[in-house]
């Protein structure tokens, strides 16, 4: 009776496999066993919310913005798969039988028959079959089913990769309860085929002690990056040679969009019925605003689209690029800074190649947001934030506002275009938007978000106090002040380093404009879709 109690109950995850209990951690400093030719779904980020972290049994590595205590964790899939299979076999190590010998006289009797044999073939030939299937699979999320998750994004960054801003948000939406999956093209091995378009070295999978800070540039990559489709938008190189980078732009949505619709294909089905928001930020945003969605219908809860004005402009080949290109029902949220270098409406890229008389092209009523494309294409339900000072990176300006707002787009999705009403309920919040403009034909709504009365760097839930507070103390106070001070110098430095790039930009002013050729795959895809659509 003693040993039997020394064993603790195991509980089978829905794909068979046994869940070790929770008290059961993983040592994570072992070395893990790395794919041979890794593909997608391999190295697919993963950023797993508290709920999924103890529903797995795994020791979370990464925290929030202003927490000591790490309760999220990141890494890829490849990783989180040896992590379990490291769990599963310690635990068979200490629970489990020898088969003993008796057993095995019997078994080897039994097969030394031919049909037996045969048999046995067949069940391994299906096995390694449906090994080759999961791995090719995001089967190990199946298991988070019953860890009550608010919900998924999938989550494309942007030319850089899965850093900087991209990091950020991908950690704060998973804080808020949302598991975050981020496929990674960078991630590709250096000397294959995928990996001469596009490769970064990858750094290791961090540790529970590691350091994460959530200001650090980037904690996913070891090098910069290479491969035929990586680019830095430098504008001076646009101008010089416009047709080739509108082609590389071109190349790497496609790139970008099938990634998003292969993906998407192995979501576990619980996943695919909840449903689940689309998001993007810079490149990442331009591919989540053309994406055909149609085929997976009222599995899109929402989708937001972070530091793309939404227009045609240098970074969309053709007018009609500069549009959505799925479901019109899908609630869409835009957020856009007034000094976004590349896509803004004061002083960008965008708006020097359109302000070109002789060789420009794009938008000639050029905003820097998506605002009048909504409206103009009929998008039943959206909100527009411009926001003040912001530039391409905006969590510098505005992260504390970000996650108010995502939090409330995430939760009512359809209402988010009312945001100023739901947000009249506490008068702090309702201070933070100013409503600049409504659509009187569809449900669309531009807000403007002034720069923060307190410190980015500050967590949300220590600003949420302040903001109650009449007065603070003058200790308490000079301590705001000298970090308002760290941020502004923060703000002007990288307005600094936009108008560097600006200015080079129309030294460089040389262009040459030809009509983009039809993008075969694009089409058919847009096709398909509309074929599908009639026969219903």
């Amino acid at each position: 009776m003693g040993s039997s109690c020394s064993r603790p109950v195991v509980i089978a995850d829905s794909d068979g496999s046994p869940r070790v209990p929770f008290s059961k951690h993983v040592i994570e400093n072992y070395t893990m066993p790395e794919p041979t030719d890794p593909n997608l779904i391999d190295n697919t980020l993963l950023f797993l919310p508290e709920a999924a972290v103890r529903e797995l049994g795994i020791e979370p590595n990464m925290n929030d913005k202003g927490e000591i205590e790490k309760e999220i964790w990141f890494g890829r899939v490849w990783q989180l798969r040896a992590l379990l299979t490291k769990k599963y076999t310690t635990y068979r190590e200490k629970y489990g039988t020898e088969v003993n010998e008796d057993r095995k006289a019997v078994l080897h009797d039994t097969f030394k028959d031919a049909k037996s044999l045969a048999t046995l073939l067949k069940v391994q030939a299906r096995w390694m079959l449906t090994v080759t299937r999961m791995r090719h699979s995001l089967a190990v999320l199946r298991r988070l089913k019953f860890a009550h998750l608010r919900g998924t994004l999938v989550y494309a960054h942007g030319s850089g990769g899965c850093s900087w801003d991209n990091m950020r948000i991908c950690r704060m939406i998973a804080r808020m309860g949302y598991l975050v999956i981020a496929p990674d093209d960078f991630a590709y091995p250096k000397d294959t085929a995928m990996g001469k378009i596009r490769h970064k070295d990858l750094r290791p999978l961090h540790l529970a002690d590691s350091d994460v800070d959530y200001w650090a540039g980037d904690l996913i990559y070891a090098s910069d990056a290479t491969g035929e489709s990586t680019y830095s938008t430098k504008a001076e190189n646009v101008l010089q040679n416009p047709d080739e980078y509108r082609s590389l732009y071109e190349k790497c949505f496609q790139l970008r969009r099938s990634e998003l619709h292969f993906l998407i294909g192995k979501l576990p089905q619980f996943i695919k019925i909840q449903g689940f928001f689309l998001g993007g930020t810079s490149e990442g945003a331009m591919t989540i605003a053309r994406f055909d969605d149609q085929r997976y219908g009222k599995s899109v809860l929402g989708r937001f689209i972070n530091s793309f004005g939404v227009e045609y402009c240098y970074f969309t080949p053709k007018p009609e690029d500069g549009q959505i290109g799925g479901q019109l029902d899908v609630p869409t949220l835009n957020i856009i800074g007034t000094k976004d270098q590349f896509f803004g409406p004061e002083d960008s890229v965008a708006k020097i190649v359109v302000d070109d008389k002789l060789h420009g092209y794009g938008d000639k009523n050029l905003t820097g947001n998506g605002f009048n494309t909504f409206v103009r294409q009929g998008v039943k339900t959206a909100l527009v934030c411009v926001l003040q000072d912001g530039v391409h990176s905006p969590c510098n300006t505005h992260d504390n506002f970000l996650r108010e707002l995502f939090d409330t787009f995430f939760t009512r999705p359809r209402d988010i275009h009312e945001l100023d009403k739901l947000w009249a309920v506490e008068p702090t919040m309702e201070s933070m938007i100013e409503v600049k403009a409504r659509s009187e034909k569809n449900l669309v709504t531009k807000v403007f978000v002034p720069t923060a009365k307190f410190p980015n760097k500050m967590s949300l839930r220590e600003v949420q106090t302040l903001r109650r507070l009449s007065r603070q103390s003058a200790a308490y106070q000079a301590k705001l002040e000298a970090a308002m001070q760290e941020q502004a110098r923060t703000i002007k430095k990288d307005q600094a380093a936009a108008k560097e790039m600006l200015d080079s930009v129309r030294k460089a002013k040389n262009f040459a404009n030809e009509t983009q050729a039809d993008s075969y795959y694009h089409q058919e895809d847009l096709h398909n879709t509309a074929k599908k659509t009639a026969t219903k």
